[in-house]
């Protein structure tokens, strides 16, 4: 990731339901506009933000034009849709072309083509919002790779991280004892929960399982194993389990020394060192 998109991303963290105007959310003073755009659509590309879009130019699609040669009583249109798809048919148009309620614009022409009736020439990012992923990347999963960068982070940056994650903290649901089972009359035994955390044992099997089905060699990168068992287990959780395994010379673990054949959130999943490489792949004693 970016220095500039993680910026971003930890300025929508100081804005109200972490949502901002595209001005106001540039991850430097001197960042433009355009770029602040763009690096909006790369984040939104991995899902970790949600665009909130204008429509400034469009023109009908094939299937508005054909909706217009059908019989107008039969159309399932409304009024104004009627009069936005006549305004399309004669060429590309701005809004303003529809003479519509300024209010009831964006909704419909966005709604026409969701439907496919009109094709966006020119959209617009007018707001950008932390989507439930863009939570989860910034809560669990962030890590950087390259422990030198200098991320040159102000005061209120690092105060939006930090609040952030106490509010993360806090929502956490109180943990209450699970009650005791009564003891059953049948002698089956009941199926595992799918949601139980596996044994360090069964984490063996898992890796195993992995191994066999991509194939890695016995040379696992870590992220399938967390995308298999994160969640149940917590990230801490699996990190420890995998320490046990390693005292117990069941697994080892390998630092990655070339990271340029995987992505950032795929590094992120690493287990970092404070002197070298992230421990990254698993191998099976």
């Amino acid at each position: 990731m970016e220095t500039k998109e993680l910026k971003l991303l930890l300025q929508l963290l100081g804005c109200p339901d972490y949502r901002g105007k595209v001005g106001e959310i540039k991850p430097t003073s001197g960042t433009k506009v355009s770029e602040t755009q763009r690096f909006c659509r790369k984040l939104a590309d991995r899902e970790l933000v949600t665009l909130h879009e204008e429509i400034k130019k469009f023109k009908i699609s094939p299937a508005g034009k054909t909706l217009l040669k059908a019989d107008i009583e039969n159309l399932p249109l409304s009024e104004a849709e009627l009069k936005v798809l006549q305004v399309a048919a004669k060429g590309p148009s701005t809004p303003g072309d529809t003479k519509l309620p300024a209010a009831k614009r964006q909704p419909l022409l966005l709604d026409l083509c969701d439907r496919g009736f009109l094709n966006a020439i020119e959209r617009k990012i007018v707001e950008v919002s932390l989507s439930a992923r863009g939570k989860e990347f910034l809560r669990d999963d962030y890590f950087d790779a390259n422990a030198r960068r200098n991320l040159q982070l102000n005061a209120q940056l690092l105060t939006n991280y930090i609040q952030f994650m106490r509010t993360c903290i806090g929502s956490v649901p109180p943990t209450t004892p699970t009650p005791t089972p009564e003891p059953s009359a049948s002698p089956a035994t009941p199926p595992p929960s799918p949601q139980a955390k596996p044994s360090d044992s069964e984490l063996i099997e898992i890796i195993h399982k992995i191994d066999s089905r991509l194939p890695t060699n016995n040379y696992t990168p870590i992220y399938h194993l967390r995308a298999e068992v994160q969640p149940p287990m917590t990230r801490d959780e699996l990190d420890q389990a995998l320490f046990r395994l390693i005292e117990d010379d069941k697994i080892q673990l390998s630092s990655l020394q070339d990271g340029m054949s995987y992505n950032d959130e795929q590094l992120a999943a690493g287990i970092p060192q404070e002197f070298s490489s992230p421990l990254f792949f698993i191998i099976v004693n």
